[in-house]
């Protein structure tokens, strides 16, 4: 038998049919996640004038200190860059808030530089950088990025379910009769 035949019309070795409709479609996700990727690398968006106020590296800690304070892995950066629209915003226009921020970013460096010999940004370990986060807790610079964080991360019902929390059970009579009455752990 002839082993050439056989293999010539396998489905694996087809070639594949890319219609102008698929083409597109595929261009256009690849383009659409591709300037999300670019455009993605810090807490503010890359055009925002506090991003480039700031600096490109100090806006990549903000997102890694972001995700350090509420480190929920199956959350995209995309949600915690939401939450921080408004402080950046904020930030445009207040001399104080974009100072908070510098300041804020160069004194989490410091800490890092003298505990780990890096910025934060490089600090190899999770463990590591929540050292040199509690360290800075007390500071008005933390606090103001761990409250806006929290207000925006859990008030947004696009990620309720990523946490299993179902919503606001008020306008639906509580939480009776919507699965809580099911719990057999309390």
């Amino acid at each position: 038998m002839n082993n050439d035949k056989k293999t010539e019309n396998h489905p694996k070795n087809a070639s594949p049919q890319l219609s102008r409709r698929g083409f597109i479609a595929g261009s256009g996700a690849a383009l659409v996640g591709g300037a999300v990727l670019m455009s993605g690398t810090g807490l503010f968006a890359a055009d925002s004038k506090a991003a480039r106020k700031i600096g490109e590296e100090s806006n990549r800690t903000l997102l890694r200190m972001a995700r350090d304070i509420y480190p929920h892995d199956d959350l995209e950066d995309k949600y915690y860059r939401q939450v921080m629209v408004p402080l950046a915003q904020k930030a445009e226009t207040d001399p104080k808030l974009m100072e908070l921020l510098t300041v804020g970013v160069e004194a989490l460096n410091q800490e890092s530089k003298a505990r780990y010999g890096t910025t934060y940004l490089n600090v190899e370990t999770e463990d590591e950088r929540v050292v040199v986060l509690k360290a800075i807790e007390p500071s008005a610079f933390f606090q103001k990025i761990k409250g806006d964080l929290m207000m925006g991360i859990y008030n947004n019902p696009e990620i309720w379910k990523k946490f299993g929390f179902g919503g606001s059970s008020w306008e639906h009579g509580g939480y009776i009769n919507r699965g809580y009455d099911e719990i057999d752990w309390i």
